[in-house]
């Protein structure tokens, strides 16, 4: 796809800031959970002041892991893309967090975006898990909440690109009733999609997180 998260080089012109997207709701929401080996992990919607968790947990990943998420060996988030990745938008763009720890302690293990583009038509998906905590499951309860959140948006269809050589991505999707196809820009790309039109099951709480958004949204969509 012409992929705006995952990364042509021009990916990050596609996610548009807007006003009050980058705030944190009213009444914290998250969908909390305990991994196999004890450790307690919570996905939470991105705020303002997360910039600096998400540019570390960028900085630790390995180069396979950076060329998986990003396309290319980037070292660290730009400030414009760490202002960028702090949206709250259903009908927009936002960023998932998965975080492990509480308060000062708390550390991101990994992160979701989706930016509808067009909306309702199209949501763009990418998601990234440190190298310590991948495959502990992670990676999929974040795809399942974009999926959740996306369908009660009002969002018709979601896409992502993968590396062709991803073997864990590519069967996490497949699980997940993701097809794949050709990708225009190259074997070593696969092109990724799910239709939303069937009732998501096992969703969180952070659903609501489009509760105040459709108005808004629809008033945009109509105008």
């Amino acid at each position: 796809m012409e992929q705006r998260l995952l990364p042509s080089f021009h990916w990050w012109r596609y996610l548009r800031p807007g006003p009050g997207n980058g705030a944190s709701p009213s009444a914290p929401m998250r969908d909390r959970w305990r991994l196999k080996n004890g450790a307690a992990v919570a996905i939470r919607v991105a705020q303002s002041g997360d910039a600096p968790l998400m540019q570390d947990m960028v900085r630790g990943l390995s180069m396979e892991s950076r060329y998986h998420r990003f396309f290319y060996p980037v070292r660290e988030l730009t400030p414009d893309l760490l202002d960028r990745f702090v949206q709250a938008d259903p009908m927009g763009s936002m960023t998932l967090l998965a975080v492990s720890g509480k308060g000062k302690d708390e550390v991101a293990v990994g992160m979701a975006q989706c930016a509808a583009d067009p909306y309702p038509l199209r949501g763009e998906f990418a998601v990234v898990v440190t190298d310590a905590w991948q495959r502990l499951g992670i990676a999929t309860r974040l795809l399942r909440n974009v999926i959740c959140i996306a369908r009660a948006a009002g969002i018709e269809r979601l896409e992502g690109d993968i590396m062709s050589d991803n073997e864990p991505m590519r069967r996490l999707l497949a699980g997940m009733g993701f097809e794949t196809g050709i990708h225009p820009d190259g074997a070593y790309l696969e092109k990724a999609w799910k239709v939303l039109d069937q009732p998501t099951r096992d969703c969180s709480g952070l659903t609501g997180l489009v509760a105040g958004r459709s108005h808004q949204s629809q008033a945009v969509l109509h105008a």
